[in-house]
Order: C-alpha cells, then structure tokens, then sequence
C-alpha cells in the first residue's frame, strides 16, 4: 500500500499498452520508483481460455483527452458481461467519468459532464468530481475552491483484487509553485486520493447494486507547522428532469430536521444562515445551494422520472447540495456550463465545511481520512 509519509515520487507511467487481468491473477502493483515495473501480461489464447471458465476481468489503460491531458481508464467486468467504467484526469485527480454497461451495451451514466466543459488544463473541469482543498467556495483567503483541483496529480499506484473484481488508482499531491502561491510555502502535505471501482456491489443497506466507485481521501500534514482546511468533493450527478429529482437519506435515516447553511440567504457568516430542513426530501424548483451539517451516513439522488437511484455512503460530516437554476446557468453558460443544463444535474458534494472557520485542523504527523462510495440501485 501507499503510506502518507513516504517521500514524494516520480509520476508513473502506465505502459502504452492495456493490461488485462484474468481472474487467477495474482494482485498486481506498479512499484513506486523511477522505472515503472511492467506487470505480465497473460497471451490473447491463455486470457481468452480463462475468461470463458471465471468470467471476469479488471482493466487499465492510460490515454488522453482534450490537448493532450493525460487520464487512466479503469473498467470491470463481471461473469455476465456487465461492466463499469471510471475515468480519471491527472488534472486535479479529476473523476470525469463512471457509468455502468449492461450486456447489451446499454450505458448508464452516474456521473454528469457539462457539454462546455473545459479539458484543456487552463481551468476547472465542469462535472465529474472536482477536490476541493484546502478551501471551499470563498471561505478563506485564496481562490475560491483552493489549488487542488487545478492541480496536476501524479498517479503512483494502481493494485487490483481480481477474485473480487475491483481495481484501484492512487493519486497524490505535494506542494507545488501554485499550492505555494496561494496556501504559503510553510505548508508540507501529502493528499493520496484512492480510486477503487468494484463490480457485483451490494449497498449496506442491502439492495444490489451493479458497481461501487469508492473514494478514498488522505490528507497527512508532513510539515513542521498546523494548518487547518476546508474540504469537499464536488460531485456532479445526472438526473432525467431536475424538477423529478430528490434528494434524501436512505432508511433508517432522514435529512428531516438536519441544520444548513442557506447560501442564498442574507448575512455576513455562515452561521447567521442556518436553518432547518423542513421535510424528508430536498425538491428543486428554484436555485438550491445549501450546506447540510452533520449528515446520515446514507443519502440518495433520486430520479423519480426513471427510477434510478445513486447513494452514497460517506463518513464526511457535511453535504452540499447545489443546483443553479435558471439565472445562474445563464450566466455560468457565457464560460463552462450549458444554458439549459441545470435541467439535468444536481451536485451532492460531501464536505468537511462547518459553520466557521476551518473545519478540519491538523499538527505535524496528523492524518485526516474519509471515504464515499457510490452505487446505483432500481427504485
């Protein structure tokens, strides 16, 4: 595994070709060093005779996107011919992509992408998931939503369980000249980002689900100084028609009655915009962005349109949820943002935010993690 304190290293570069895993592999690991280790790779007939008697496999493959920006491809695929694909940029450690294909090739979507996205490497990228750190929105003194995001990773590992179907990539972040610039360069850090996609998933509350992205984000404070942060994980999810979609917790729990900062409300600090969720659904028919404090382990997007269901299960302690509605898209729509896409997103961001401040302090040596999974499910 990769461990926060280890120096940093080199970026790793994934061999031009794709490997793929049969299932009587062993675990396969990219060792960290200046020459990436080439795992072995099984010949087209031996893969072939051992797919038809296991039936499933794990994938990688490196390519790129836009002008030349550099990405890995993850894909499992079950027995039954059922796959899951994530795609994930070296700018920002950027989740783009994560749908899942039935077996007659029929793709679900379970993330959104704005059509005016911009993937050349000179701004944000629009959907997916961008990371947020060291600060969210305007919170703080730096630009707003901090360096991470516009940040390029270096990916130092990718592992896989084949018996269990899954595979993971590591990104990591290090101070760089634009961490420097707007954070100071008093600030040593290692923020290893793990990316694991698993097929055959079962959420904890017990419905079947045909794939997991999990999210696994640590942040080691590996300087001499405290620092403190806010964080999030902006994820953009798709909806048919936002004005059939809901937000809300998956049973036993319920969003009825959790505090939130309205950021549409007047007031000079966050807490001065807290109020109380007045029903177990959040419903959009206008623009909604509030932060949700103290969340359930469990909340869901639902499309009641189609039926889909995206849950995530999380230990961040605060959501975001966030649609522009009509006259904030027509503005964002003169940059990166579709005019009439606020019809069919809705962001649910887990977050470290808090009421003042910084949310999250740590000392030299401290380490801050937290995890998400996200799965679909039928209604």
């Amino acid at each position: 595994g990769i461990r926060a304190k280890e120096a940093p290293n080199p970026t790793l570069a994934i061999p031009s070709s794709i490997f793929v895993l049969p299932l009587a592999s062993a675990l396969v690991f990219y060792c960290i060093s200046k020459i990436a280790i080439t795992p072995r790779i099984p010949s087209k007939s031996s893969f072939r005779n051992i797919m038809s008697s296991k039936g499933g496999i794990v994938n990688a493959e490196p390519f790129t996107y836009g002008k030349d920006q550099k990405a890995v491809r993850l894909m499992v695929m079950d027995g039954k011919g059922k796959q899951s694909v994530a795609e994930i940029a070296y700018y920002g450690a950027h989740i783009m992509t994560f749908k899942d294909i039935d077996s007659s090739g029929k793709e679900t979507p379970l993330m959104w992408m704005s059509s005016k996205a911009v993937l050349d490497g000179t701004k944000a990228i629009r959907g997916g998931v961008p990371v947020i750190f060291p600060q969210f929105n305007a919170f703080g003194p730096m630009k707003s939503h901090g360096f991470a995001r516009i940040s390029v990773w270096s990916l130092v590992g990718i592992t896989s369980d084949v018996p269990g179907l899954s595979i993971t990539a590591t990104f990591r972040l290090t101070p760089n000249e634009l961490s420097k610039a707007m954070w100071g360069a008093d600030k040593d850090f290692v923020y290893d980002y793990k990316v694991t996609l698993k097929a055959n998933a079962v959420t904890s509350a017990g419905a079947p689900a045909n794939s997991v992205l999990e999210i696994e984000s640590t942040i080691t404070n590996t300087g001499k100084v405290d620092f403190g942060f806010t964080c999030a994980l902006h994820t953009y999810f798709p909806v048919s028609d936002i004005g059939q979609a809901t937000v809300s917790a998956v049973e036993p729990y319920t969003v009825k009655g959790l505090k939130y900062i309205d950021q549409l409300a007047e007031g000079k600090d966050r807490a001065d915009k807290v109020v109380s969720q007045e029903s177990p659904e959040i419903t959009f028919d206008r623009e909604v962005d509030r932060i949700y404090l103290n969340i359930p382990k469990l909340l869901q997007v639902t499309d009641k349109k189609t039926g889909l269901r995206i849950i995530q299960e999380t230990n961040f302690s605060d959501a975001i949820v966030w649609n522009p509605w009509i006259d904030k898209a027509k503005r964002m729509s003169q940059k990166d943002y579709g005019e009439m896409e606020y019809k069919e997103m809705v962001c649910v961001e887990v977050a470290e935010v808090g009421t003042k401040g910084n949310k999250v302090e740590l000392k030299p040596t401290e380490v801050c993690k937290r995890t998400v999974s996200i799965t679909s499910a039928s209604s």
